[in-house]
């Protein structure tokens, strides 16, 4: 008789993240995971890209001073630490704080408007621990 694979482990390894989009807390967390949620969209997740696509259109509604836009852009989209990012930009690490911190709440005051409320991204194990191979 043949033989059937069946992914029995499958559930161990994915697992799924809730973001509050109407609070600070909520966005802070999408902008954190944000790269994660974009590599989603190449595995056929277009959900994620909906997800992705209304973050812009937040960021871009949120009305946004340059420093705040420089901090998320520095501490977010490069991931780098708010000391470094305070280095680029010429100024204090508490100022890169106090704009990411001014930034999310608009973000978030965004979402809000928008009544988006709490979104679910699900992710995969797996093709986490291929990606981060890949980036190595």
């Amino acid at each position: 008789m043949g033989h059937v694979k069946i992914d029995i482990a499958k559930s161990d390894r994915s697992y799924a993240v809730k973001y509050a989009l109407n609070d600070a807390a909520g966005v802070r967390s999408l902008l954190r995971d944000r790269h994660r949620i974009s590599s989603a969209r190449f595995r056929g997740d277009t959900a994620a890209s909906d997800i992705l696509i209304d973050l812009h259109s937040a960021i871009n509604s949120a009305g946004l001073t340059e420093r705040q836009t420089e901090a998320i852009a520095w501490v977010y989209g490069v991931d780098l630490t708010q000391e470094k990012a305070a280095a680029i930009m010429g100024v204090t690490q508490p100022t890169v704080k106090q704009s990411v911190d001014e930034a999310v709440e608009k973000i978030a005051a965004v979402y809000k408007r928008w009544e988006y409320g709490e979104i679910t991204v699900e992710y995969d194990g797996e093709a986490e621990e291929t990606t981060e191979g890949a980036a190595a």
